[in-house]
């Protein structure tokens, strides 16, 4: 018998709703995914871009944002971490390319000059429908009525709708949206994806209806990771992404031992 973790995230929902093995290897196991580009490339913008706006509204400028990026990657370990790569689809400067054109294009999606944030990677622990989450948010900002909108920065593409639905695409966020209205009552009016690559920013009105399903999908999935956990079973989901898993790489999935 395996024991369940203690919390669960969006994030971790969602793997075990696309392929319960892999969550096994990653959240039981604890045989954790290498470090990737395109996820290092995430976690580089969202720092800086954190950092822009703890500046004064006045100072948030495209000279400000190279000082910022120039400080994170050469004092804080960065131009380390992406060398240390096992896998480099590009060079170093590649990598600081993508990422300051990612953030440049921020200001095509809002004018920072002109928007407070009122939260900034924000850790919450909340207790939804009896299922213990925790979960880091990327920011919010209070509406003028007193709502709240969360927004999480994308520097990967657009899903294809042929592959995931909207209702997939935003149940991270409705799933934040959850956790603070027990965490801190606070209720959310809006959920937004800004996609810096695309220039594009796609958002969701949140309503009772999809906080429902959201809350449903957490409860479903939680009963469903003790249930594998009792009789240690997790099912392999086969589909052309395992060609990109990396314990299928490793040769630990059952589902393509050799």
């Amino acid at each position: 018998m395996f024991k369940p973790p203690e919390y669960l995230s969006p994030s971790s929902i969602g793997l075990f709703r696309d392929c319960p093995q892999k969550f096994k290897f990653s959240h039981i196991d604890k045989i954790k995914e290498p470090p990737a580009w395109h996820l290092y490339l995430g976690s580089f913008v969202h720092e800086v871009l954190e950092y822009l706006y703890k500046e004064d509204a006045q100072n948030r400028s495209h000279e400000t944002l190279k000082k910022i990026a120039a400080d994170r990657w050469t004092n804080h370990g960065w131009a380390d971490k992406v060398e240390a790569l096992e896998v480099k689809p590009g060079t170093l400067a590649d990598f600081k390319r993508a990422a300051f054109e990612s953030m440049i294009n921020l200001w095509e999606l809002e004018d920072p000059t002109q928007t407070e944030i009122d939260g900034m990677e924000v850790e919450v622990l909340a207790s939804v429908a009896g299922v213990a989450m925790k979960g880091y948010i990327d920011r919010f900002i209070f509406a003028d009525d007193g709502t709240i909108v969360i927004s999480d920065y994308k520097t990967g593409k657009i899903p294809n709708p042929r592959f995931k639905s909207d209702d997939d695409k935003y149940f991270q966020l409705l799933c934040y949206a959850l956790m603070l209205e027990d965490a801190e009552q606070e209720v959310t009016s809006r959920v937004e994806f800004l996609y810096l690559t695309q220039k594009v920013k796609h958002n969701q009105i949140v309503t009772p209806e999809k906080l429902d399903v959201a809350r449903e999908v957490i409860v479903k999935t939680r009963k469903e990771i003790e249930e594998a956990c009792d009789s240690e079973k997790f099912k392999c989901n086969v589909t052309t992404l395992c060609d990109w898993c990396h314990y299928k790489k490793i040769n630990i999935c059952p589902a393509h031992m050799d």
